[in-house]
């Protein structure tokens, strides 16, 4: 009697929907379990940082797609102890190409590991980035990968995210078999380049060099890029010419002119020589967000050149100098002249910026005019030289070229690598804000979050599992 009372309970009506709930509770779980496995495996993340701190940028896609040669990412890191944002960028580097592989090795468990491709001591969150057909390597030390400046208005720190700069940075150099020279003229008073625009040049694997011109017989035969940045004397005769003749042979210039008092005749001669007359004095403007600012201007934005035409944000001019196109008949012909930035119609030129008024006087020169000029020309052996030149070099100090603040180090940066004769695309990408944006709710709206979680929720689950225990009690 006793053992078919037991057999009934196997079969009876309520172990049968206690069974079913615990297959169902079994299965729940294990497809929750496989969906994470399945989800692991493929890394389906979403960045949903407000910058978009993990999301690689197109340039960083377009070199990755452009290799030619294996590449392996070494990660220097202990299981369990990677800096959350440098391992988050480290991932993304894999899913771009089967060219690139990313591989995490202990450092402390493999201490001689980083000597067979650097010299340099290795630590944990270090990256090695190694070509694995020719070699080449290089080492990013793991402070590198973050960025401070300080914001002297409030004097509080801004941090950054340069993972992805440094690693393409690094990716670009291991793949190129080529290097970049650029020469930065000295002895005229010129402005040192900003923090920010060598560290450019420094992702974009460029070699700079000082160069004293006035000392040498001509400008070096390794010169890819000649810098004139901002002088405030004038260059001699003997230096106007090497330049020249630099130039003539195919050389590619940058030259950022600067207001100054003094008479700088070589120096515009150098330029009207490309079509260029350098007018000096201050552009001020009748329209436009700093119209109403005499040493600044937001110029119009060639979308016809690379160099602009990729400018998502808003460039700020500093102290421009007028940069106005000689006459058309007085241009040879193998000359190319490209309008880069412009002012309005409405602009003049204060000749006399020093009264500090931006109202126009007489003698002043109406608009527009150009503040962003690209040349391009032929010598009669086919060879062609390229100059870029800027209305200000000031537009270009750490003042102006602050991460995430004015696409002015943009377009330097873009500037340059039009210069470049790399056999592998160059590019600076920019530091990612590390600050946080918080999402300010009214108190309305507060109180409307509070009432949703902690009462109404609450209340709409507990009133369900008490219709649930009635159904039940009455069967």
């Amino acid at each position: 009697m006793k053992n078919n009372s037991f057999k009934r309970s196997f079969t009876n009506k309520k172990f049968r929907s206690g069974a079913f709930s615990i297959f169902l509770t079994i299965l729940v779980v294990a497809l929750v379990v496989a969906v994470n496995i399945i989800f692991n495996k493929l890394d389906l993340s979403t960045d949903l940082s407000s910058n978009k701190l993990f999301t690689l940028s197109d340039d960083t896609k377009d070199i990755v797609k452009d290799a030619k040669h294996d590449v392996t990412i070494y990660y220097m890191v202990q299981d369990g102890k990677e800096e959350e944002h440098i391992d988050k960028v480290v991932k993304q580097y894999s899913k771009l190409s089967d060219k690139i592989k990313v591989k995490k090795v202990d450092p402390v468990s493999n201490p001689s590991f980083a000597s067979k491709y650097v010299d340099d001591k290795v630590s944990s969150n270090d990256i090695i980035v190694v070509n694995n057909d020719t070699k080449a390597a290089k080492y990013i030390g793991g402070s590198e990968m973050y960025y401070s400046q300080v914001d002297y208005s409030t004097y509080q720190n801004s941090y950054y995210l340069d993972a992805e700069g440094k690693i393409t940075s690094a990716i670009q150099n291991v793949l190129s078999d080529t290097e970049t020279k650029m020469y930065i003229m000295s002895g005229h008073e010129e402005q040192e380049l900003g923090t920010n625009v060598t560290d450019s040049l420094s992702k974009m694997n460029i070699d700079t060099e000082e160069l004293k011109l006035y000392s040498m017989e001509k400008v070096p035969d390794d010169c890819d890029i000649l810098l004139l940045n901002g002088p405030a004397r004038d260059i001699s005769d003997e230096e106007k010419d090497r330049i020249m003749e630099y130039m003539k042979n195919g050389g590619y210039a940058i030259i950022n002119v600067e207001y100054t008092t003094k008479e700088t005749p070589n120096i515009k001669e150098l330029l009207k020589y490309y079509g260029i007359n350098e007018q000096m004095g201050n552009i001020c403007e009748t329209t436009g967000n700093y119209y109403n600012y005499v040493n600044c201007i937001v110029p119009q934005i060639s979308t016809s050149e690379s160099i602009t035409s990729k400018l998502s944000g808003m460039l700020v001019i500093p102290y421009p100098v007028a940069l106005s196109q000689v006459k058309k008949d007085s241009l040879r012909s193998t000359l190319k002249i490209s309008e880069l930035l412009t002012t309005s119609d409405g602009s003049y030129l204060k000749v006399d910026p020093s009264s500090g008024d931006g109202k126009k006087a007489e003698g002043d020169i109406d608009g527009p005019f150009n503040v962003g000029v690209l040349v391009t020309d032929k010598n009669k052996s086919g060879k062609e030289s390229k100059l870029i030149a800027f209305g200000s070099a000031t537009a270009f100090s750490d003042d102006f070229t602050s991460a995430g603040q004015l696409d002015n180090g943009e377009l330097f940066s873009n500037a340059v690598n039009s210069l470049l004769k790399s056999d592998v695309k160059q590019a600076s990408i920019d530091v990612k804000s590390l600050s946080y944006s918080y999402i300010n709710l009214t108190t309305g709206t507060q109180l409307l979050w509070a009432a949703v979680l902690i009462v109404i929720i609450p209340l709409c689950i507990l009133v369900t599992g008490f219709v649930i225990w009635m159904r039940r009690r009455k069967k």
